[in-house]
């Protein structure tokens, strides 16, 4: 019987938790595309653009050739809400078609795969074909998959796809933690 208790609470518990009302919103101010390789890329573009009170990116790549060997250097820095110091809160370096396959193992890019997937308008999965438009559409990250508690502050994402051992396109996207009621052009600026 008290096993029972102890099961019916920690449901509760879960549910609670699960379905509680997240206070912070992510806000995508911008994200530049460098060293782009030419030789590799057709088109490569990436746009930002917040409709009410939330980021969407639009982004295409299309490769001149067939690419079968794509790894991916990913880092995030994080400074919280008024502190100069820089917290880094990964720096690593993955294969790139695994993770499209096998992103569930880590909740962090198992929620930007879902999304992906969810906003693309082919799938993305190795090999990538020449002169396929890889295009994702309106895709946002959704608040209700991060912890319940996550600090206010500012972040800088960096994005090194690396083809054939060669470092061949760089993104960086800078944003913020903001409160959920707050307008995110006049907050952490």
């Amino acid at each position: 019987m008290i096993f029972w208790f102890w099961i019916g609470c920690f449901s509760l518990i879960f549910t609670c938790v699960r379905s509680e009302e997240r206070n912070f919103r992510v806000i995508i101010d911008q994200v530049n595309i460098t060293n782009v390789d030419r030789d590799v890329y057709e088109n490569v573009e990436c746009k930002v653009h917040q409709i009410n009170n939330r980021t969407y990116i639009d982004s295409s790549h299309m490769f001149k050739h067939k690419v079968e060997d794509l790894r991916v250097h990913a880092a995030m820095d994080f400074w919280k809400l008024n502190s100069k110091q820089k917290m880094k809160l990964y720096d690593v370096e993955l294969d790139g078609c695994y993770i499209l396959e096998n992103a569930n193992k880590n909740r962090l890019f198992n929620m930007y795969v879902k999304s992906l997937k969810k906003h693309s308008t082919v799938k993305f999965k190795c090999p990538f074909q020449a002169n396929v438009n890889y295009e994702v559409k309106n895709m946002t990250m959704n608040e209700e998959d991060f912890p319940s508690f996550v600090p206010l502050g500012k972040f800088r994402s960096l994005i090194e796809y690396i083809i054939n051992q060669k470092m061949r396109a760089r993104f960086i996207a800078s944003g913020k933690i903001i409160p959920y009621s707050t307008d995110p052009l006049k907050v952490l600026t």
